[in-house]
């Protein structure tokens, strides 16, 4: 007898071309990976160091939509974009030699290396200082500001220094290098745009929106519109997708703001989509608590539905999850068409 095995379908090798945020053609590659070997940045950042000459440490991918840096434990996205961007690194961070200082880093204490005197007087290695504001970039920053404490303060007191540092003196002070300064301009831009109550994230492709008009939470995603068409609308005010394409006011999901107010929850109950629960089809998705009137949505299980009232009721029926009422072994007599809710 005969047996046929299936072969299983091999990838093909991804040519990925590199180029640094500076422009610099020294790292500008083509380069063949075999997508069956490399599964991590990790290991995307082997086969980039070997083909472009630089050590894993000297060099990070750019995710160019958030404006951060790839983590080397991060698996390797399937839509990897290419052109790569990466930064390089500087070989090692020096200090001037009329600005070092003899004082105490101000992120640890027992730093042998030389430490750079800062413009409100206290000291700091180069890396830690690149590390201190790269980090604080990533968490929303619009400024460079000095985290060490103040020594003597009255009644023991200890506040921070909180002296403000300038992009130029970070830039010479931490020996930025070209990619590293353009990458820092590039995120504080993006915090600082955040910061604007008429921008929004997409969550989808990260990319900024703004709304024509401010009564209107429903937002079209202007990237999204032609790289992915079905998903390109988000609520304005819990950045879900827009689940309801009829709707003006309400995004379809349950725990947004827009969800608020009785006339909304009879427009929810009513436009709401239908679907099967323990072979009783056309059953409304979502349904008022009959006793609190919450709204609840059908995600998935049984008809028993639970509140968070504590409240337990049939889904399919809306009778109380009871000995009198519905139960497990009680069929229903028919679906509950949508509730009506009181003022």
């Amino acid at each position: 007898m005969l047996r046929f095995l299936k072969s299983s379908p091999t990838e093909m090798p991804k040519i990925i071309k590199t180029e640094t945020l500076s422009g610099d053609r020294q790292y500008s590659r083509s380069i063949t990976i075999d997508q069956t070997k490399v599964h991590s940045i990790r290991e995307l950042k082997k086969v980039l160091g070997v083909k472009l000459g630089l050590l894993a440490d000297r060099f990070d991918i750019v995710k160019m939509a958030d404006v951060l840096l790839y983590d080397d434990q991060e698996r390797l996205p399937d839509n990897l974009a290419s052109p790569l961007h990466i930064i390089v690194h500087p070989a090692e961070r020096t200090v001037f030699d009329h600005l070092v200082t003899p004082a105490k880093d101000m992120i640890n204490d027992f730093e042998d290396d030389d430490r750079t005197m800062m413009s409100c007087g206290h000291g700091i290695v180069p890396d830690n200082l690149y590390d201190l504001c790269w980090n604080n970039l990533k968490q929303g920053a619009v400024e460079f500001q000095c985290p060490a404490i103040e020594q003597f303060n009255v009644r023991g007191n200890q506040a921070p220094c909180g002296e403000i540092w300038t992009l130029y003196e970070v830039t010479i002070k931490a020996q930025l290098s070209v990619d590293e300064r353009i990458l820092f301009e590039m995120r504080l831009s993006k915090n600082s745009i955040q910061k604007e109550d008429s921008v929004q994230e997409c969550p989808f492709c990260r990319c900024l929106s703004v709304r024509a008009n401010e009564k209107n939470n429903r937002v079209r995603c202007l990237n999204c519109s032609h790289t992915n068409p079905d998903r390109s609308e988000f609520c304005w005010q819990c950045l879900h997708q827009w689940k309801d394409s009829h709707a003006r006011e309400f995004c379809g999901n349950l725990q947004c703001s827009t969800a608020k107010g009785v006339h909304m929850s009879q427009e929810i109950l009513r436009t709401c989509a239908k679907k099967t629960i323990d072979n009783y089809a056309n059953v409304p998705a979502v349904r008022a608590c009959p006793s609190c009137h919450a709204l609840v949505e059908h995600e998935r299980g049984c008809k028993r539905m639970t509140c968070k009232c504590t409240f337990q009721f049939c889904f399919v029926c809306v009778k109380p999850w009871t000995s009198e009422g519905c139960g497990y072994n009680k069929t229903c007599s028919s679906v509950a068409p949508c509730q009506v809710v009181s003022k």
